[in-house]
C-alpha cells in the first residue's frame, strides 16, 4: 500500500515538472519570438512614385513638398489644400503680378514665372528650387529645361479645361477624395443658385457676350459661360452660334442682330467698345429691361477658368442677377 501510494506521489511529481517545463519552453518561445519582431526593422514607405502625364511615365516624390506650377493649376492646388512655391497663374494683362485672389492667398512670399499660357521663366522656376513641376501644354518647348531642374509633369489640359485639369491633378497627387469634396460643395452651392435665379426668371433665356473695342464676340462654353450654362444650368438663348476652340465665335453687329436674349452677361472692360453705342445694342431686349449684367473681360480671364475663381464669381454673378430681377 505504501509502495502505491510513492508511486503515485513520483507521477504527479514528473507531471508537475512536465508542464512546468513546457510552460517555460512556450513562454520562452514566445519571448524570442517578440523579441526578434522589435528588432525587425520597419518597412519604410517609398520615396517615389510613378504616375501617367500627357507624354507617358515620370517618377516623382512620393510626398512633394516644393511644387513649381506653371500649368494653370494653382488655384485647384490651394483648393486640395497645398500652397506652391511658385506659380504661373498671373493676371494675362500683367504677368509679373499675381491675380488679386491668389495676391490675397499667397501674399507676396511665392514666386511668380509669367503667364503660364506663355513660355514661362526658367530662371525662376529654377530659383525656386522645386521637387515637382507641373507644366501645361504651353510649356513643351521648354519640358527637358524644365525636367533638369525637377520631375516635371506634363498637363494635358490647359486654360479652358478646368474640371479635366483639377481632375488630372488631384489623380497624380494622390487627392481625388479631397477635390471630390470640393466639387460637391461647389455644385451644391450653384444648384442652390440656379433655384433662387429660376424662381425670379423662369424660363428667360442668357447670353455671354464680349465686347472690345476690336470685335465681339458670343460665347458658348468655357469661362463665365461655363458657369452661366454648365454650373447654375441657366437657358441658353436662341441663335448662338457653335463655339470656337476657345468657347466663343466672333461675330459682327449685323450677326448679332438676330440674336435677342432676354439676359445679357456682358463682358467689356470699357463702355468704349464697338457694341454699347450702335442702335443694334439700344434696341436689345435685355438692354431695354436693364438686365445686363456686367463682369470685366480681364476678370473673366483671370478668375472664371479656375477654382477658387470660380467659387467667388459664381457669388458674384448670381447676386448681380437676382438683385436686377427682385418681384
Amino acid at each position: 500500500m505504501a509502495n502505491r501510494k510513492n508511486g503515485w506521489i513520483a507521477g504527479l511529481l514528473g507531471l508537475a515538472l512536465l508542464v512546468g517545463g513546457c510552460s517555460q519552453a512556450a513562454e520562452n518561445n514566445g519571448q524570442a519570438g517578440q523579441t526578434g519582431q522589435a528588432d525587425k526593422p520597419a518597412a519604410q514607405a517609398p520615396k517615389t512614385r510613378t504616375v501617367k502625364d500627357a507624354a507617358g511615365e515620370v517618377t516623382i516624390p512620393a510626398n512633394p513638398l516644393r511644387i513649381a506650377d506653371v500649368s494653370g493649376a494653382t488655384e485647384e492646388l490651394l483648393a486640395l489644400g497645398i500652397r506652391p512655391v511658385l506659380t504661373g497663374n498671373s493676371q494675362y494683362q500683367s504677368p509679373t503680378e499675381l491675380t488679386p485672389i491668389l495676391q490675397q492667398e499667397l501674399g507676396t512670399d511665392v514666386a511668380v514665372a509669367g503667364w503660364f499660357q506663355n513660355e514661362v521663366s526658367v530662371e525662376a522656376i529654377a530659383a525656386a528650387n522645386p521637387d515637382l513641376i507641373f507644366a501645361g501644354p504651353s510649356q513643351n518647348k521648354i519640358y527637358e529645361q524644365l525636367n533638369k531642374i525637377a520631375p516635371t509633369v506634363r498637363v494635358p489640359y490647359g486654360f479652358n479645361a478646368f474640371r479635366e485639369r483639377f481632375d488630372f491633378i488631384a489623380e497624380t497627387l494622390g487627392k481625388k477624395p479631397q477635390m471630390e469634396e470640393w466639387l460637391k460643395a461647389y455644385d451644391d452651392r450653384a444648384k442652390e443658385l440656379h433655384d433662387q435665379i429660376a424662381a425670379a426668371t423662369g424660363e428667360e433665356t442668357f447670353a455671354v457676350i464680349e465686347a472690345t473695342q476690336k470685335g465681339i464676340r458670343i460665347y458658348a462654353k468655357t469661362g463665365l459661360a461655363d458657369m452661366i450654362y454648365t454650373d447654375l444650368k441657366l437657358p441658353k438663348a436662341a441663335g448662338i452660334p457653335d463655339p470656337d476652340p476657345w468657347g466663343g465665335k466672333e461675330t459682327s453687329l449685323e450677326g448679332l442682330s438676330t440674336l435677342d436674349p432676354d439676359h445679357i452677361v456682358l463682358l467689356a472692360d470699357s463702355e468704349q467698345n464697338v457694341l454699347e453705342d450702335t442702335a443694334i445694342w439700344s434696341n436689345m431686349r435685355a438692354n431695354k429691361n436693364g438686365k445686363v449684367y456686367r463682369v470685366t473681360t480681364k476678370q473673366n480671364y483671370d478668375e472664371a477658368f479656375f477654382a477658387l475663381g470660380k467659387k467667388a464669381m459664381i457669388e458674384q454673378i448670381a447676386a448681380d442677377i437676382l438683385q436686377k430681377n427682385q418681384k
